[in-house]
């Protein structure tokens, strides 16, 4: 099964400014304004609010996996929602460590397994998280196939913080990625960055609870609210 390369996923973070010192991790999703990447971080916090507060309303106990929980930040934040424990896996040993040393509580466990193989039973786990993560998996519908076998009678998957595509807007977003990492000096992370298209989840009858070009969406961007560029999506 495909996995990217670790240490070059980890030189392209590198070079985005996006391995943190602990410090910084354990303030995610808060970020100081002045930093580069202070907008983007503002929308993913409010993603991640969005998420907690739709998971909180589950009346029952929750087991959730994180799927590349990169350090660990998500996933900590999940474990704070009340009777809930998490499973946070990557391939990525560094920041595994990283989120490890940080984010320590009973009802939170970092696990560095290919997810594919990862030694969870069937129908393990009520939520499914995959945020800022489906670019880096080939065959994002075998990916799902695969993840839906291990959601309880009424789990769930969650897409967030991913970009989504039109079919006919695939090949310019392509060359948008190749001219981004050549810019790094970095070409051929390009071939292990994947860009899907919407119409490549239609099989598994998606449910869309937040899409950023929506009436509600803009109102929120012209009253200078932050608003995640990328679609919610959850897959029963």
């Amino acid at each position: 099964m495909y996995m990217i390369p670790v240490d070059l996923y980890l030189r392209a973070r590198e070079l985005e400014g996006r391995l943190y010192p602990d410090a910084m991790v354990a303030r995610l999703p808060q970020m100081p304004a002045e930093y580069p990447l202070a907008d983007e971080w503002q929308a993913r916090a409010t993603s991640s609010s969005r998420l907690v507060r739709y998971l909180e309303g589950n009346a029952r106990p929750l087991k959730i996996l994180d799927v590349g929980c990169g350090n660990g930040w998500l996933s900590h934040k999940l474990s704070l929602i009340p009777n809930s424990h998490v499973w946070g896996v990557d391939i990525n040993e560094r920041e595994l460590g990283q989120a490890a040393r940080i984010f320590n509580n009973d009802r939170l466990s970092f696990l560095k397994a290919d997810v594919f193989q990862a030694p969870f039973s069937r129908r393990s786990f009520d939520a499914i998280t995959l945020v800022s993560v489906i670019q880096y998996f080939p065959d994002l519908p075998g990916l799902l196939q695969v993840l839906k076998t291990l959601l309880s009678p009424v789990g769930e998957i969650h897409v967030l913080d991913s970009p989504l595509y039109e079919p006919d807007e695939v090949p310019s977003a392509r060359e948008r990625t190749r001219l981004y990492y050549t810019s790094l000096n970095l070409p051929e992370m390009a071939e292990h960055y994947f860009h899907h298209a919407c119409s490549s989840l239609d099989q598994f009858f998606p449910r869309w609870l937040y899409k950023p070009g929506s009436l509600a969406s803009r109102l929120t961007r012209r009253l200078g609210k932050a608003v995640s560029p990328f679609p919610w999506i959850v897959i029963r």
